[in-house]
């Protein structure tokens, strides 16, 4: 028999400082995914009545998040791919709040957009960003 229990965030007097860099909402709109300059990303519960509570902090990244995406069809698969200042990618499972995957580049990625438009069973990513001329 498996337990599902809501998950809450809990900190001290004072909450975490989140300086939001990078925001996303979740197509079912009851998630919003904030990234942010300390790097760490919240998980938000937005309620049907638009009130925002805090659900989940996520900490992997050692730089400010530069920007959030979805990583597959939300629905049957909730993973969100971040990217960093200094390179570092993480692919989150934001049921579990797990990084599943994680990476370092020598590039700063900008923007993460995910192709809908595909025949195979793995949606490419188009990344847009600050990348070194190769020769």
């Amino acid at each position: 028999m498996r337990v599902s229990m809501p998950a809450v965030a809990v900190w001290g007097r004072i909450a975490p400082s989140h300086s939001i860099t990078a925001i996303m909402i979740t197509d079912d709109q009851r998630t919003i995914v904030t990234g942010s300059q300390e790097g760490q990303i919240c998980l938000w519960d937005l309620s049907s009545e638009l009130k925002i509570s805090s659900k989940e902090i996520l900490f992997g990244h050692t730089a400010s998040i530069t920007c959030l995406a979805k990583a597959r069809e939300f629905e049957k698969q909730p993973y969100v791919v971040s990217a960093t200042e200094n390179g570092e990618m993480c692919v989150w499972n934001v049921t579990s709040g797990l990084c599943i995957e994680n990476t370092k580049l020598p590039y700063r990625h900008t923007a993460i957009y995910v192709s809908t438009k595909t025949f195979h069973e793995i949606s490419p990513f188009i990344i847009r960003g600050v990348f070194p001329l190769l020769t």
